[in-house]
């Protein structure tokens, strides 16, 4: 199975930046009265701010020339009036755009999040963590600048940017046409910056996931990192990682800059043409001054919508990833007609089982596997660090789906079978023993969510969890840490947990491992009696746990090389012979 580390780069995928944006628009449909008051009010701003030049050649031609005060006066106070009505509508505006966009932002993280738990668990495997905490969390909320700019910036501006062209061709064509000389260069030069400061915003957003990723896998394996003093190791790759994140953020923000430089530019050359027909055509005091406030005022929209092109850079590339997730199909579907089991006797049986990862198709992982397991039955599965014992229970939970042949239960095919119905018949225990943060209670109540404090205490005391339980101050309300729990009364909460489930087949892949003598006595007889009755499949390195097996599967190189008891796999002086001599010395 191909696994990106921390530390490589995700591969891209390719799409159009104009479908990407027209994505994050869609989420504002539901919020079409919100955004149409925001529009509004921003074209009466706009409006406003066309007045004002208007405003400033009457207060010089008119009022100034005749010294007229009371009309100047009156003048600056319409002025005074309509910046205060600006402001109101910036305000109003700013803050329905931020309820909007914070509300896109919750309703995306949580599809995304939604979404991520249909996922295969190959998909998980395959990635850092890390990463995918990076585009639900870091990704997702450049989509509310992305949205603030697509309705606050883009459609304004673009309105401003027609009206005041309108009244400077209205007020004095040749001066607008100096002015509009300069206008292609400008579009060209932004352009040509945009597509080179795309690509390297793109790997920002790569490199930035990265750091994520490594300082997630860190900060979980701290006391690994502790205990052999590589502290010193791990700063010094991270900072060769952080220095990727500066070194890409610095070459888009070095391109990004050439825009001001292009943007200047062309102003500079509109003002130059500008006061050359000034001074040919004897314009007035008045309008000189006002046809230079709309230069400013024309210039403006056009800065403000390059750069906000070239932001959108940044926000484009986070919205592709986290509609990279969003578009990631479930490898594992539902049957269209899933059939529902109410309950499971147990009886399993593989037929003919091959696998490969999906993206590894030509390694095959198991081979042409097939065995039977009755109801009732105990299972064990042992052989070499991978030779696909896990892949098998994985298999069966359907974690993975088989590349050939048919795994049922019952008789009716795994594929078949409605997944909630499945995942509920099949309790599975791992040797990681996960637990989450919150209390001993509510991690027991992960195995049955409506479970009563009398079901809860029970399945402990069954399974001898309870004593420790009882010795913390908290007892079943302890919070869950590395320091309030040791790693086998970590495995006696999920043994118990499990008992709660009350699943039908049974599946514990090293249950005993990492745990000392005392406790796995305890955890064996938790493994009885969860065992008692149910079709349990056990993958054990310690072969004493397994000796009163139904029956032992010696699995190697992906295929079942030998089956039968303890007692007859001993006397046939195979493998399992082998591994059971090696293993206690005789």
């Amino acid at each position: 199975m191909a696994v990106n580390s921390a530390s490589a780069d995700e591969a891209r995928t390719k799409t159009q930046k104009r479908a990407t944006v027209i994505r994050v628009l869609g989420y504002m449909k539901q919020y079409k009265w919100q955004v149409i008051l925001v529009i509004t009010l921003m074209i009466a701003a706009s409006a406003i701010s066309v007045v004002f030049p208007l405003l400033i050649e009457n207060a010089v031609d008119v009022q100034v020339a005749s010294e007229n005060k009371k009309g100047l006066i009156t003048v600056v106070c319409i002025g005074l009036g309509l910046a205060l009505l600006w402001s109101a509508f910036y305000i109003i505006r700013v803050r329905i755009m931020a309820s909007i966009s914070n509300s896109v932002v919750l309703q995306v993280r949580s599809e995304a999040f939604a979404h991520l738990q249909k996922l295969s668990l190959h998909y998980f495997d395959s990635r850092p963590t890390g990463k995918i905490l990076a585009r639900i969390i870091g990704d997702i909320t450049s989509l509310k600048d992305m949205l603030r700019q697509l309705v606050t910036t883009l459609i304004p501006n673009i309105f401003f940017f027609i009206a005041i062209t309108v009244v400077m061709f209205i007020k004095n064509p040749v001066f607008a046409g100096a002015v509009f000389v300069a206008l292609p260069v400008m579009a060209g030069g932004s352009f040509i910056v945009f597509r080179m400061a795309f690509r390297f915003w793109q790997e920002f957003r790569q490199k930035q996931s990265n750091v994520n990723a490594f300082a997630h896998e860190t900060f979980s394996g701290i006391r690994v990192v502790q205990s052999f003093c590589a502290e010193k190791q791990m700063k010094n790759s991270f900072a060769q990682i952080a220095s990727q994140v500066t070194k890409s953020f610095t070459s888009a923000v070095i391109r990004v800059d050439f825009i001001d430089v292009v943007i200047h530019a062309s102003q500079g050359i509109g003002y130059f043409l500008l006061y050359l027909m000034a001074v040919r055509t004897n314009a007035t005091v008045g309008a000189l001054l006002a046809f230079t406030t709309y230069i400013s005022l024309f210039w403006q929209p056009i800065r403000q919508l390059a750069n906000m092109y070239n932001q959108l850079g940044n926000q484009i590339a986070g919205a592709e990833r986290v509609f990279e997730i969003l578009d990631t199909e479930p490898t594992l579907l539902e049957s269209e007609h899933p059939v529902s089991m109410p309950s499971v006797r147990g009886d399993v049986q593989f037929s003919h089982v091959s696998f490969a990862y999906p993206d590894e198709p030509q390694t095959m992982v198991l081979n042409d596997v097939s065995f039977k397991a009755s109801e009732g039955e105990t299972i064990a599965l042992v052989g070499p660090t991978g030779a696909g014992k896990t892949t098998i229970i994985n298999l069966l939970a359907r974690f993975y789906d088989p590349v050939s042949g048919t795994i049922m239960i019952d008789g009716t095919p795994l594929s078949s079978i409605a997944i909630p119905d499945l995942r509920r018949h099949i309790g599975v225990m791992t040797q990681d023993s996960y637990l989450f943060s919150g209390t001993i209670r509510d991690n027991l109540c992960y195995g049955k969510l409506d479970a009563t404090d009398d079901e809860i205490k029970s399945a402990c005391k069954a399974i001898g969890a309870d004593s420790f339980i009882l010795a913390t101050p908290k007892g079943y309300d302890t919070e869950v840490t590395d320091q309030t729990l040791s790693q086998g009364q970590r495995q006696l909460l999920a043994l118990a947990r499990t008992l709660l489930a009350n699943p039908s087949i049974l599946i514990l892949d090293e249950a005993t491992s990492a745990i000392d003598t005392a406790t796995e006595l305890l955890v064996q007889n938790g493994i009885r009696l969860l065992t008692s009755g149910r079709t349990s499949f056990v993958v054990a390195h310690r072969l004493s746990t397994i000796r009163n097996a139904s029956r032992i599967l010696v699995i190697d190189h992906g295929s079942i090389q030998e089956s039968g008891t303890h007692s007859e796999l001993l006397a046939q002086g195979g493998q399992y012979a082998a591994l059971y001599k090696a293993q206690f010395g005789i």
